[in-house]
C-alpha cells in the first residue's frame, strides 16, 4: 500500500508534534548540547529558553497541525473517540457562550468543531498568560445571522485536551502502520 498524500500529512504532523514534546519532556533547553549550539539567530535561541517549547505558539502549531489538518479523516476513521475529546473540554473549560444551533454533546456546544474553526481562523487569544479562548462565528443559513462561540479554558488545563488529542493521533498512526499492507 502506497501512503497516500493525506497520511503522509497527519503523519507528519503528529511525528512533529510528538518530537517537540518529547524534547519538553528531556528538558532539551538546559542540555549542554542546547546550551553550547550556535543558532544562526541568537534572539530565537535567547527567547525560546524565555518561553520554553512548549509556549503559546508551539501550541498554536499543535492544534493547526492536529486539528485543522486531519479534522474530517480522523473523526470519520474514529468517531466515538473524537467525540470523547467534547467530553474532555467540558470537565477542563472555565466557560463557554454560544448562540448556535451546531450542538452534538449534552452541552449542546461542539466544542472541538469551534476550536478547530477558531484556530483555522485565527481567532485564539491569551488572556495574562492564564487562559486561552477560542472564537468561532458561523453563519446560520436558516436564520441569515452569524452566531458567535467562546470557549474560555485554563492554560494549566489544556495540556489534558492535547494529551487526548495526541492519543487519538497516535491510534490513527499505530492503525494505519497496522494495516498499510492490507
Amino acid at each position: 500500500m502506497t501512503i497516500t498524500q493525506e497520511d503522509n500529512l497527519l503523519i507528519q504532523s503528529y511525528i512533529t508534534v510528538s518530537f517537540l514534546l518529547e524534547l519538553k519532556n528531556l528538558d532539551f533547553l538546559n542540555s549542554d548540547y542546547y546550551k553550547n549550539a550556535e543558532f544562526q539567530d541568537k534572539y530565537v535561541q535567547e527567547s525560546i529558553t524565555t518561553i520554553g517549547i512548549d509556549n503559546q505558539g508551539s501550541m498554536l502549531m499543535a492544534l493547526y497541525a492536529m486539528l485543522v489538518i486531519p479534522k474530517e479523516k480522523i473523526k470519520s476513521r474514529f468517531e466515538s473517540e473524537f467525540d470523547k475529546l467534547n467530553e474532555v473540554v467540558n470537565t477542563i473549560k472555565n466557560d463557554a457562550k454560544t448562540e448556535s444551533d451546531y450542538t452534538t454533546d449534552s452541552e449542546g456546544i461542539d466544542y472541538v468543531s469551534h476550536i478547530r474553526n477558531a484556530v483555522a481562523h485565527a481567532k485564539v487569544s491569551f488572556i495574562f498568560n492564564t487562559e486561552v479562548a477560542f472564537s468561532d462565528t458561523r453563519h446560520n443559513n436558516k436564520t441569515k445571522k452569524d452566531e458567535n462561540c467562546t470557549i474560555t479554558i485554563p492554560l494549566a488545563d489544556f495540556g489534558m485536551f492535547m494529551n487526548a488529542l495526541q492519543k487519538l493521533f497516535f491510534k490513527y498512526v499505530e492503525d494505519y502502520w497496522l494495516n498499510r499492507n492490507q
